[in-house]
Order: C-alpha cells, then structure tokens, then sequence
C-alpha cells in the first residue's frame, strides 16, 4: 500500500455517499417528470463539459492538488465561469456549439502537456466517512424542501403558480440567451438587458450541448447542483477556518436550517423574503429556485473566499500567481452572476484593512491588493453590465426591511408597515438583531482571534449582509439578498467560536451539544402555548417582544454561567442551544412540505388548487403557453413577436397594470415588440420620476405602445404596416381577454388558435 494513502477498499467506500446522493436525485427528478436519459445527459455535460475541465484548470493554475472535494467543488466554479465566457463568444459569432471548445482545449491540454499532466493526480486526501453521509444527509434536506418547488412548477402547463412572475422572466431570459448575444429584455424588444445575467449563458450552453428543454434546466436540473456545490464549499471553508472536520457538516446545517426562532403559536403566512417571523436572510426558502442568479453567485463567491482565506493567511502553498489568476477569473464571472456580491465583498476586504491597519498597526498587503481588485472590477461590472447602476440600484433608507414584508409577524399584526409608527421599525429592527444574536452569536466567541486576516474576512463579509439589511431600501426588497449572501460567512464565524469553545470533540461532548440544540428547540415550542393567538391592541409591541425576551434571558443565563466558571464548554452549549432556538422554524417548514404532500400527494398540486383571487391558475395562462409552443416551433429564431396582452394577471376596471408580463416572450422564446415591461431600467427610472412601485409603472414610449395596440383594435393596412415595416414584426398574438380585437384575419394569416389567443403571420 503507498504511504499515506487509503487502501483501494477504503476509497470505494468513501464513493458510496456520492453514489447513493446521486442515485436518490436521479429518482426524484424521475419522479417530477425529468427522464432518466435527460438526467444523465445533464450530468454528463456537468461532468465532462464543467467540473472535470475547471478542476484540472484549477489544479493548474494552483500548481498542486488538494483534498478532493475542495477540488472538484471550486474546480466546478471555475468550470461553470469559463462555460459561461465561451459560451458568450460563441453564441456572440453565430455557432453556440463552439462552447465544446473550452473542455476539448483543457482536457486535451492537460493530456498532450507534460507539465500540465500531473493535474490528473490527487493528493489522495479524502473526507472521513461521517463526513461524506452527514453531508448528504443536510443536501438530503434540501432536496426534500425543493418537493414544494416541483409540485407547483410543471415542466408542461401549467408552468409556474398563478403569482410567480419570476419563473417566466427567467424562462424569457434562458431562452434568449439560447438564440442571441447580446442579449436584451426580450419582452421590450431593443431594451438593454441591465441585469445580472450570467447564469442564463449557463443554462444555453447547456441546452445546446445536450438539447434538454431550458424549462427542465429552470426548474428541475441547474440550480441543484449549484446549491449542493456550495453547502459542500461552506463545510470545505469550515474545515479551513476551525481546522475540524466535524465543524464542515455543522456550518453547512447553521447555513441552512438555523433561522429565525418563531415563538408565536398564532398562524401566520410565509414571507416573500422568508418564512420566519423576521428577516434571517434564510437561504431554506425557495430562493435557491426562484433566484438562479442568486444562487449561481453563492457558489462562485464560496470560492472566491476560500482562495482569498490562503491568500490573507499567507501559509498557502503551491502558485501564488496561478491563485491569483483564479481570483480574478472567478471575480469576472462573479460581476455578471449577482450584483451585491462584489460591492459586498469590496466593502468586507475594506473593513479587513482598515482594522488590521488600526489592530496591528501596519497595512495587510495581501487584503490591500485585494480590495484593489475588487474594487476594480466592481467599478467596472457597474459601467459595462449595470448601466451605471443608478436606476435599479439600492437607497439609503434605514430600516426599509422593518417596516416592509419582509418582517412578516410586524405587517401580519399591523404593527409595521406603511404609515405606522416609526418607533414600531425600531422595535422590529432590535427583534430582528436579537434574532440575528441567537443565529450567528458564536461568533462573538472567537474574541481576539477575529483579528486574524481569514476569520477577519468572514466576519466582515457578515456585518455587509447585516448592515446592508438595515441601512438599505429598494422597491423590490432586493436589499434582503446582501445578508442573504453574507449568510453562509456568519455561520462560518459562528460555528469557527463554537470550535474554539468546544474543545477537542468527543463523542460525549457531541451529545451533549446535539442535546442542547434540542432543548433550544423544545423551548421554542413550549413558548408557542403561550401566544396562541394574533396579538392586537395598545400593547402589541410587547406581546410581539415577549417570546423573544424569554429566549434571551434564557440564553443570558448560560453565557454568564459559562463565563462565571470560565469554561469554553458551557460557552458551547450556550450557543448550540441558541442554534436550537432557530431549528425549531426549519422543522416546520420541512414538516409543511411533508404534511402537504401527505393531503395532496407528492406529485403536481392540480390546478385547481392553485387559484389567484382573479381566477388565473398559472403565471402563464394555458392558451399562451400553447401559443408560444406553437411559435417556437414554427417561427424563425429571430422573428419579432407582437401582442395586445401588456399586463401581469386581470387587471379590474379602472385598475393599474402590473407591467411584470413576461408569458409570451417565456413560453415562446422569442423576442416581443410590447409584451410586459417590468424588470428593466427604463421602467425603474420612470418608476422614480412618477414615485410609484416599478410594476405599476406606465410605458415609457407611450408611441410604440400606441401603434403596437393600434395593429389589433384597429386592423388594417397602415397599422399593421408600421408593425412590419418600422419594427419588422411577423408575428401577432391577438388575445380577446386583453382587450377588443379587429378583423386580423383580413390583413393577416390565421396560422393558429388557442383558445382566446390566435396567431397571425404577417406577410
């Protein structure tokens, strides 16, 4: 047996977590609807055409191989980067299949190379066998939660739930990368696509390789492994932070299942931004779903930060050039994946030096260079991918987050909210802080060690997501995602101070941590008999502040005790305990998913059951998916679509329009003339100008919008003949619920009905 390496049985068993996770998705994605040959069609692109390429490019450029998961992981990061940047090229000169050359070139590089060939040798460190299960038991849960996310998301109609406008805005923008590059706001043809985007490239790319449906892509395939890639990164970066294998399993269970605690036993709705009673960043709701970019981003950042913890301590062994390569390659695909995240990581590495300078008296290079090159390429990204970032970007609005939906208890009660109080925010925010103090407080507990430049990164990463929540605003609540994005970093302190409490990690010791988690969670359930039901009155603040108040006190005691005795252990339990407190809404919301699926079955939620108040059963009505499957099929890539039908749901009589229509443009993947025009920067710089929320927003050239309704309730030569003419539009999609429709069929061909929609050919 070669020294230091595990024997040939040993390494075939550390597989079999792999192949039992691997095994258990296959099924379930079976389950939903994605078959067998898809699945492995997806996988095999992932494999050979993402993670095995980035890994040995990763491996290159570092000069040395590492534990194998850390490996494969950041490598599949670099990967999906250089994916995306080929893919873009590629598509940008009209052959969107050229994006083969970024494996073929690095696969065959590192075979035909000599020096390059050692990439293919690991360092033959493998993760201990509890390890590999309790990581596949936590991916476990998170696959388990996403059953919520298949049973109202079809990969046929109906497509999305009747209030989900995000499902077809992403759909539209998949399908626009797949066909053209640049890229625009498919739903306004010619609007600059002012976003962040990268993602979608991602998704075309993968499409075209393996011809799967960009719709299974959405919202089966893409983000499953995304997320999992980075829950295994935070437990890769716990390891390197507390140098414990046990604290990688750990930080990935605080990341995800440690929230909010929720006292109240009175029923009250998830929240937009969470399903806790207050604003815990929670990356458990099905923002992994609903925000591809959001979750496209989380992984590239988990490996931004691990290069950047061995760049700040200085021990690293292998290319520091080559390390930097990586960062900067990593940083370029995270500007265009998620806007916060290189404003956020700006700010953090700022702190880092500016604490260093005041602690240690003397500058951090390694952290200065670094803030350099953030902050060059965050300046960059805001000039070439955000327009400058002056339309859509956050406001200084103190406490917007306590006073909007985000804080669901306060607005449920009518405690905040619009024209309340604003002393009532206030005790929201001091809430919401205390709520954060029991999630993350351990971290309170690594003391002078916070000074070290890594931990320093991490902490500073985290008050960027805590501050960011509560000195910004924004009309969609988007200022939530910064500690969204800080959250994986918080619980990587917080789990790093239970270790240094800890101690050495017995299995009694382990006991008795789990047992104090435990007992946190059964108080939280013990509180709920008390609060029954919806507080009201003059004295709801206090009602709303009781429960937490209990907590504290409870969690004052232990500390004190731990620090009377001055003993790490109690410290430990201390704050195993405060982590219970926040399971407790985690166990709910799993059990939610197991209870509905037990009274509804565990396959689609029929659309019956799934009812807006204006009779709608999907974000995209039967008959325009049907319509727009009929035009993807038959209309050429780069045909430009028309129609009369602008706004988001059944706008009443006299109502305002909900300019988030994006159907059309999603189910048929093509680009639209008029359809909605929510979500681009025109439509938030006139939202500024009249002071309203940018869904409600009007048209801000209202002489297209004229001439593109005047083709339908008005049908003639000259109408139709500005559309085909001005604007080279070949198709019209006329849909009566919209509006009175003309005599199309005169001036037009009738190509396709459905239902209240018909599809016209304009020649």
């Amino acid at each position: 047996m070669t020294p230091g390496r595990r024997p040939r049985g040993a390494a075939l068993a550390s597989l079999l977590p792999l192949a039992a996770g691997l095994t258990g998705i296959a099924f379930m994605l079976r389950f939903y609807g994605v078959a067998l040959p898809t699945t492995l069609a997806f996988a095999g692109w992932l494999t050979a055409g993402v993670v095995l390429p980035g890994l040995l490019l990763w491996r290159v450029l570092l000069g040395r191989s590492g534990w194998l998961v850390a490996d494969v992981v950041a490598g599949a990061a670099v990967g999906y980067v250089a994916e995306v940047l080929t893919y873009i090229a590629a598509r940008a000169a009209g052959v969107p299949l050229l994006v083969l050359a970024w494996p073929a070139g690095m696969i065959g590089a590192s075979l035909l190379v000599p020096r390059l060939r050692k990439a293919w040798r690991g360092s033959g460190e493998r993760a201990p066998a509890l390890w590999s299960w309790s990581m596949l038991a936590v991916v476990g849960v998170f696959c388990l939660r996403s059953v919520r996310m298949f049973r109202f998301h079809g990969l046929g109609w109906p497509v999305t739930g009747p209030l989900d406008a995000d499902t077809p805005f992403h759909l539209a923008l998949v399908a626009e990368a797949k066909q053209h590059m640049p890229m625009q706001a498919p739903w306004v043809s010619g609007e600059p696509l002012v976003y962040h985007w990268f993602v979608y490239p991602e998704m075309a790319a993968t499409s075209w390789v393996t011809g799967i449906d960009p719709l299974a892509l959405l919202v089966r395939l893409t983000p499953l492994p995304m997320f999992a890639g980075t829950l295994l990164l935070v437990a890769v970066l716990a390891r390197r932070v507390a140098g414990r294998w046990w604290t990688g399993p750990v930080a990935a269970v605080v990341t995800m299942l440690v929230l909010a605690p929720d006292p109240y036993g009175w029923p009250h709705p998830d929240g937009w931004f969470g399903f806790g009673p207050y604003e815990d960043g929670s990356v458990y709701r099905l923002v992994a779903w609903t925000s591809p970019t959001q979750t496209f981003g989380a992984l590239l950042f988990a490996a931004v930060v691990l290069l950047l913890l061995d760049i700040l301590d200085g021990a690293a062994a292998g290319s520091a050039t080559g390390r930097w390569a990586l960062v900067v390659l990593l940083l370029v695909g995270l500007a265009g994946a998620k806007a916060p995240y290189l404003p956020l990581l700006t700010g953090a590495l700022v702190l880092v030096v500016a604490v260093r300078f005041v602690a240690r008296r003397g500058l951090h290079r390694p952290a200065l260079f670094a803030t350099v090159v953030t902050g060059v390429l965050t300046a960059a990204s805001t000039v070439l991918l955000y327009g400058g970032g002056a339309s859509q970007s956050l406001v200084v609005e103190p406490l917007a987050t306590m006073n909007g939906f985000a804080t669901v208890a306060g607005t449920w009660t009518g405690y905040t909210g619009p024209g309340t109080p604003a002393a009532h925010a206030w005790v929201a925010a001091a809430i919401t802080v205390l709520c954060w103090l029991f999630i993350w407080g351990g971290g309170l507990a690594l003391g002078r060690r916070v000074l070290d430049a890594p931990v320093l990164l991490l902490a500073a990463i985290g008050a960027g997501g805590m501050g960011g929540v509560l000195l910004f605003g924004h009309p969609g609540g988007s200022q939530s995602y910064l500690i969204v994005s800080a959250r994986p970093y918080l619980a990587l302190a917080a789990v790093a101070g239970l270790a240094a409490t800890a101690g050495t990690m017995t299995q009694a010791r382990g006991g008795l941590l789990a047992l104090a988690a435990v007992a946190g969670t059964t108080v939280v359930f013990l509180l709920r008999t008390t609060t029954g039901e919806p507080p009201a009155g003059s004295g709801l603040g206090w009602e709303l502040s009781r429960p937490y108040a209990v907590l504290a006190a409870l969690a004052v005691v232990v500390v004190a005790a731990g620090l009377i005795r001055r003993d790490g252990r109690i410290l430990a339990v201390a704050i195993a305990m405060c982590a219970g407190f926040g399971l407790s809404t985690a166990y709910d919301q799993t059990a939610a998913v197991v209870t509905d699926t037990a009274r509804g079955g565990w396959r689609a939620v029929p659309p019956s059951e799934q009812v807006a108040g204006d009779g709608r059963t999907s974000a995209i009505d039967r008959d325009t998916w049907d319509a727009g499957r009929w035009l993807r099929r038959h209309a050429a890539p780069d045909d430009l679509l028309a129609t009369n039908a602008h706004c988001f749901g059944v706008t009443p009589a006299g109502g305002t329009c909900d300019n988030r229509r994006f159907a059309l443009a999603a189910a048929s993947g093509h680009r639209v003339l008029v359809e909605g025009w929510g979500f681009t920067s025109s439509t938030y710089e006139r939202a500024a100008d009249d002071g309203v929320l940018p869904w409600f927003a009007g048209f801000w050239d209202p002489a297209r919008l004229a001439g593109n309704d005047a083709a339908f309730t008005d049908p003639g030569p000259a109408t139709i003949g500005v559309l085909r003419d001005r604007y080279q539009v070949r198709w019209l999609v006329a849909d009566t619920t919209a509006g009175p429709v003309g005599d199309l069929g005169a001036h037009a061909q009738e190509r396709f009905r459905a239902g209240k929609l018909t599809v016209y050919e304009v020649t």
